[in-house]
């Protein structure tokens, strides 16, 4: 019978599919949706991850920017007071303009150790501490050169401090201070230390070493020659002293030879302590002296 058929001339015909259920068709529509979905999400996830990462850094600009607006250019993080402490020389306005700082400084800019080394610029300044008090206060607190002695340069007078530090070239020799000459001071400057100068080593010796009952009778002490220095009293006279320790142990002594001459209307021009134990005395000239006359010897 399959010959017969074979041997026919009509055309095969497939049998009809028969038609799917509605379920079975609606699950195959998914699962086509999922495999289309789960493709177009492997191609869109390096997308997903690039745009992540422009997210976080732009919300990371925005937050650095916001934070430096707020630390750098607001008023909340600025310097509200200026303190300055242990100033009895300079004032607080030159202290703070040498600073170079104002009310108004954003704390974030401050750089304590540059005030500080500013301050210390100033001879007088022997040391500075600068630190914040609290958020808003910034304390500067100095210690100050002590002024020791004038030391007379042509018609100036150094103010020069008990460390040897030359604080002031412009005074007018106004302050109580012993007077010393004959320094050789014409190329020194502020902020310059004469430890090393003999002639001020031996200068600031006699100062310290003398009282000050004796030092207030003094008017100069001149170290043109270290060998051989002298004085100029207040009341005029010129001093030839031995020594320090000598000067001091025969001081009461030269005082009272002094005295006596004013009382017998004698005026010295010098008196001479070099000699042991005897002071040499040369009394102005007068009418009656003899020309050539050295004066009295007094001993002590």
């Amino acid at each position: 019978m399959s010959e017969d058929f074979s041997r026919s001339g009509r055309a095969y015909r497939k049998p009809c599919r028969p038609e799917l259920p509605n379920e079975t068709r609606e699950k195959l529509r998914r699962r086509q949706y999922r495999t289309k979905l789960n493709s177009f999400a492997r191609l869109i996830r390096p997308a997903r991850a690039l745009g992540f990462i422009l997210l976080i850094a732009g919300l990371c600009y925005l937050a650095v920017t916001q934070l430096r607006h707020l630390f750098f250019a607001t008023s909340y993080f600025e310097i509200k007071s200026l303190e300055v402490t242990g100033n009895n020389i300079l004032s607080r306005e030159h202290i703070l303009k040498t600073a170079g700082i104002a009310p108004g400084l954003n704390l974030f800019k401050l750089d304590r150790e540059a005030v500080r080394k500013k301050v210390m610029t100033d001879p007088v300044v022997k040391d500075a501490m600068v630190e914040l008090d609290g958020l808003y206060n910034l304390k500067i607190a100095i210690t100050e050169r002590v002024p020791f002695i004038y030391a007379k340069v042509g018609t100036a007078f150094y103010e020069i401090a008990d460390d040897g530090t030359i604080i002031n070239t412009a005074g007018y020799g106004e302050k109580d201070l012993p007077l010393i000459t004959g320094l050789n001071l014409e190329t020194s400057t502020n902020g310059d230390n004469l430890n090393n100068n003999d002639r001020y080593f031996v200068a600031q010796n006699w100062v310290k070493s003398l009282e000050s009952r004796i030092l207030d009778e003094i008017s100069e002490i001149n170290f043109h020659s270290l060998q051989n220095p002298y004085l100029i009293l207040m009341s005029g006279e010129k001093v030839f002293p031995r020594s320090l320790e000598d000067f001091k142990n025969r001081y009461d002594f030269l005082r009272a030879l002094l005295d006596n001459l004013r009382k017998n209307n004698v005026e010295p021009i010098y008196l001479d302590m070099r000699a042991p134990n005897q002071i040499v005395v040369r009394p102005k000239k007068s009418s009656g002296a003899n020309e050539g006359s050295r004066g009295s010897v007094a001993g002590g």
